[in-house]
Parts: structure tokens; sequence; C-alpha cells
């Protein structure tokens, strides 16, 4: 990671995490997380990936691969979009929102979805425990708990 992309993290993390600590963020479990294109021909939008969490079965991708993201993602693999692939879709498309679906730990209850910026995106993968602070610009992360730590 470059030094300017670090310092563009470190303010957010710091906020969500100092936000937990006076209690202004919520904990929650990441249940969905998903890549959603809008072409910029006016085509219906598109979700190109989407990522799930299940308790029993744990993470995995609900439904094919768009296109435009089949080489760079494994099935195996967490959903992270590189600075590269997101250039690419940039040049493609007229909008990309890296979009989350979080609930309260362990259940399907107080669920919010928000937008996240590529990096606090790329932090997060499906079945970790997060403190997000939800705004209408889009949300705010502190990883709080690795799912695979829990495992």
């Amino acid at each position: 990671m470059n030094r300017r992309a670090l310092l563009a993290v470190v303010p957010t993390v710091a906020l969500a995490g100092c936000a937990a600590r006076l209690g202004l963020a919520d904990r929650v479990e990441i249940v969905r997380k998903s890549v959603h294109l809008e072409p910029t021909d006016g085509d219906e939008p598109i979700d190109a990936a989407v990522r799930r969490y299940d308790s029993e079965d744990g993470p995995y991708y609900d439904g094919d691969v768009h296109d435009a993201l089949a080489e760079e993602i494994d099935e195996s693999d967490p959903l992270v979009l590189s600075a590269s692939l997101l250039e690419d879709l940039e040049m493609e498309f007229d909008t990309i929102s890296c979009r989350i679906r979080a609930c309260e730990p362990g259940t399907n209850d107080d669920c919010h979805r928000t937008t996240l910026v590529q990096e606090d995106f790329n932090e997060v993968e499906v079945g970790d425990v997060a403190d997000i602070v939800f705004r209408d610009s889009g949300g705010l992360v502190s990883v709080h708990e690795r799912r695979d730590s829990r495992e």
C-alpha cells in the first residue's frame, strides 16, 4: 500500500473506531457484499458479484459473477476490487457501487445497507463483525472481529 492510500484509510478507521467507543457506531455482522454497476448506455443496473454469508455454510457467491469481474474473482476468494479492476470498470460503467448489508450479529434483525469506499469494502469480508457508522453518503468501517478467527 502506498503512503497516500495509507493516509486516506487511517482517518476512516480511526474515526469509525472512535465512534464505536463513543456509542455512535453499530456493531454488525457483514452478511452480504455486492458490486453494483450502472451501464453508461442507460441499460438496467447489474449486481455484478454478490457474496453472502451463511452461519452453517460460510461465505459463497450468490449466482454467477458478471463477465466484467469473472476473470478477476475466483469463487473461493473474498470479493475484493483492485485499483486496476476499478479503473477498468470506471471506463465501461457510469457508476460503480461497493455495497454491503450488515445485521445485528447472529441475527437477520436490525439490518442496514450502505455503500463503502473501495478500501473499506476490501477490508471487510462477509461474516466479519465490524463497527460501522451508517451515513447517507456511505458508511465508515472499523473491523472488530474477523469471521475466520471465530471458526
